[in-house]
């Protein structure tokens, strides 16, 4: 390796992106998880369950109040001396994530938690705000609003909204099992593979978002000649090329090459050619770390929810799919149409088997998401070359769009069948 060579490693693995890479590298070399092997470590509503777990105080976690004692405490108006046998936690009431009821000799009082694994939004206050008045109007007189998500401040500056970062609610699980808190070793083990992938969500306080964006942008130039070093004389070329003074950080140089061969923007082109072929147009939009490629739902015109599409989301080590209705659908003349296909929705679900890929729930900016899946993630997309992940990509999309058992073609048809007109239809 020549002068200039060397130094430009040094500047990577001095790069303070590449030490917050690193951290989370190195979070990510972990043992057996049972999140990971159900793939329930990303979804809302298995986090919620956990939580109201906690928050019950007679549940066989052990530690009785003390977790629901410290969550009430973060309430702006914190509710204190309740009777704990009288204290009663419900999920998916009214579709509230977790419904808190406590009562005590001042009388009793409802706490209605938002659970979202992303930053706090104004749609997610609004929509806090919505359970809220629906408790109201049950009859209930002192209803609280908590919104949890990632972001770390208290910033839902709404009036009876409390906002309670996953953060701190990760540092106190985490506490109370250093603690010996926990009923027993067989709780204690599965909360400490909860709290690790609680951790894969949470951000580090001072980190950015758009961190490894920055990263590959920076040291561009010198991941190009790494890959080719990969190709031709794999990891351990790689590892030689680090300099000593960088021993610690050679596993994270070789697993950021591979992740900048994978190329999530050359991923979509290739797959938005593949769909033009097939007469699908498309959008595409880029924000931060994520590239998405874009069309319309069938049907989406007759129904009034103009806007309603499928979005893949080509990032760096997953391709997912979701489909997002838009905030206007909910206004004016079609805001009463939207409404009664969500009602319908809820009643009838598209699938009963996989209801946690159909959330039903805001997503932030007033969109709304009624189905989200993972299509390959980052056990399959780390063990393929550049040209293998471009392969493999193209044959999932295929296999999702063609398969007679895909969600795909499984909601197409529900929602044609949701807006067909029998007065309209061609007689057989």
């Amino acid at each position: 390796m020549d002068k200039e060579q060397q130094r430009t490693m040094e500047e990577l693995v001095e790069d303070p992106n590449f030490r917050e890479y690193h951290r989370q590298q190195m979070d990510r070399r972990r043992g057996f998880n049972a999140f990971d092997v159900l793939r329930y470590a990303d979804y809302e509503i298995r986090h919620s369950n956990v939580v109201a777990w906690l928050l019950q105080p007679s549940e066989n976690h052990g530690v009785g109040s003390a977790f629901l004692d410290w969550f009430m405490g973060r309430l702006d108006r914190p509710p204190r001396d309740y009777d704990l046998e009288r204290v009663r936690v419900e999920r998916e009431l009214h579709y509230v994530d977790i419904t808190v009821f406590l009562e005590g000799e001042w009388g009793s009082c409802v706490v209605a938690v938002e659970n979202k694994v992303g930053g706090a939004s104004q749609a997610a206050v609004d929509q806090i705000r919505g359970y809220v008045a629906t408790l109201e109007e049950e009859g209930h007189s002192d209803v609280r609003g908590v919104l949890m998500s990632t972001s770390r401040e208290g910033s839902v500056q709404e009036r009876g909204i409390s906002h309670v970062s996953w953060s701190d609610i990760r540092a106190e699980i985490e506490r109370l099992e250093k603690a010996g808190k926990f009923a027993s070793e067989e709780v204690a083990a599965f909360v400490r593979q909860y709290v690790e992938a609680v951790g894969r969500f949470v951000a580090p306080r001072g980190s950015d978002e758009h961190f490894f964006r920055r990263l590959l942008g920076e040291h561009g130039a010198l991941l190009e000649r790494l890959r080719d070093v990969l190709v031709k004389e794999g990891d351990g070329g790689v590892r030689e090329l680090v300099p000593e003074s960088g021993q610690d950080y050679r596993d994270s140089v070789v697993r950021l090459v591979k992740d900048f061969r994978q190329e999530p923007v050359r991923l979509r082109s290739a797959v938005r050619d593949y769909l033009d072929g097939r007469g699908i147009g498309t959008t595409i939009d880029s924000r931060g770390t994520n590239f998405w490629l874009m069309w319309d739902l069938e049907a989406a015109e007759e129904l009034d929810i103009q806007g309603c599409r499928w979005v893949l989301t080509f990032k760096y080590r997953s391709l997912t799919v979701h489909i997002n209705v838009p905030p206007w659908c909910s206004k004016g003349a079609t805001g009463g149409t939207w409404e009664r296909i969500k009602s319908f929705m809820r009643k009838v679900p598209v699938d009963r088997r996989f209801r946690e890929r159909y959330p039903m729930r805001g997503a932030g900016y007033g969109y709304y998401t009624i189905y989200h899946h993972q299509l390959l993630g980052d056990d399959v997309l780390s063990a393929l070359s550049a040209s293998e992940v471009r392969d493999r990509t193209l044959a999932e999309v295929k296999r999702f769009l063609d398969s007679d058992t895909s969600d795909y073609r499984r909601i197409n048809d529900y929602f044609r069948c949701l807006s067909f007109r029998p007065d309209a239809a061609t007689s057989a």
